[in-house]
């Protein structure tokens, strides 16, 4: 997403540091390089403690988060809001957590590129705004102490963790906690819905980790707001598709095989899983995750037996037999 220079705009007086009921911000504050709340239309309304995008919090209060997105022309700059605009409304609407990369506009005229999370804030019933994270992407990331050394790709690491530490994507655990929470909303919808895995095993492992994050970045500019990306395993990403049936998914992944390859580090082989879940099914997340890897390690042993010197991968859709 591109972004651009601020627009200030005035609200009516709110804390400009965490109050009683505002202390997720105090410790959300020690891990981000900004915390914040907003209203459901964008508009600050309350900070954690600290600096605040190089500005007095004053001044950014009741400010639209999308006025700060840095764009390099006036187009761009009008995309990038009401796209932006449009993401926010989704978060508050159909209640579902977003991240990505956006580039903010800095007091010095400059732009810096962040890492952005959005999550609903809800209070009751009804969603009143969102819970918002920025990480600077140009700042070093934090290491564990020495102890912790070569356990980076620890298998139980990984699993334990909410978030995969390389893609920024969720991990494989917490990937099927949060497509389990669509399915009651899609079974009373009477929509299906369809998850694909998307494989690069036949690459060197030196390759892996860069492949991965890649991967991650192009992925996060083609999906739509309301689509679940997650790091499955070291070598599969997986990405979940409210309304999406089987064919759809079908011509997704042949889309996948074909132009991913190109965009990535040697230009690996994609291989893709596809496995749809239909509303009322009483499928689980681990059924619809084990049906997709099936569809993966099919589709990957097609590709296997593919000619030599042939790029394009393979995808396979999962069915019952």
């Amino acid at each position: 997403m591109t972004s651009f220079l601020p627009s200030i705009a005035t609200s009516e007086a709110t804390p400009l540091a965490p109050a009683p009921g505002h202390r997720w911000l105090a410790v959300a504050a020690m891990l981000a390089d900004l915390a914040f709340e907003t209203d459901p239309m964008g508009r600050f309304t309350c900070f954690g403690p600290g600096k605040v995008l190089g500005q007095p919090a004053a001044a950014l209060m009741g400010t639209e988060l999308a006025g700060l997105l840095a764009g390099n022309s006036a187009e761009e700059e009008a995309l990038s809001v009401s796209q932006f605009r449009a993401i926010v409304t989704t978060i508050c609407t159909e209640c579902v957590a977003w991240h990505g990369k956006v580039w903010l506009a800095q007091p010095d005229g400059g732009s810096a590129v962040y890492r952005l999370a959005l999550a609903p804030r809800i209070c009751g019933t009804s969603v009143t705004g969102t819970y918002g994270l920025l990480f600077a992407m140009d700042t070093p990331e934090l290491t564990l102490p020495d102890h912790n050394a070569g356990h980076e790709h620890d298998p139980a690491l990984t699993r334990n963790a909410m978030l995969d530490t390389e893609t920024g994507l969720w991990s494989g655990r917490t990937f099927g906690e949060e497509i389990a929470r669509r399915f009651d909303r899609l079974d009373v919808e009477e929509r299906p819905g369809t998850l694909l895995y998307l494989g690069f095993s036949r690459v060197r492992v030196k390759f892996r980790s860069a492949i991965a994050m890649r991967l991650a970045e192009e992925l996060r500019d083609v999906v739509r707001p309301t689509d679940l990306l997650g790091r499955i395993d070291e070598t599969t990403i997986g990405l979940w598709c409210d309304g999406m049936d089987h064919l759809t998914g079908g011509e997704r992944a042949a889309k996948f095989c074909t132009s991913l390859p190109a965009l990535l580090p040697e230009q690996p082989i994609i291989t893709v899983g596809v496995a749809p879940r239909w509303a009322g099914s009483g499928e689980d997340a681990h059924s619809v995750l084990e049906h997709a890897a099936i569809a993966l390690r099919l589709a990957d042993m097609e590709a296997g037996r593919a000619k030599e010197g042939t790029t394009t991968g393979a995808w396979r859709v999962w069915q019952c037999d």
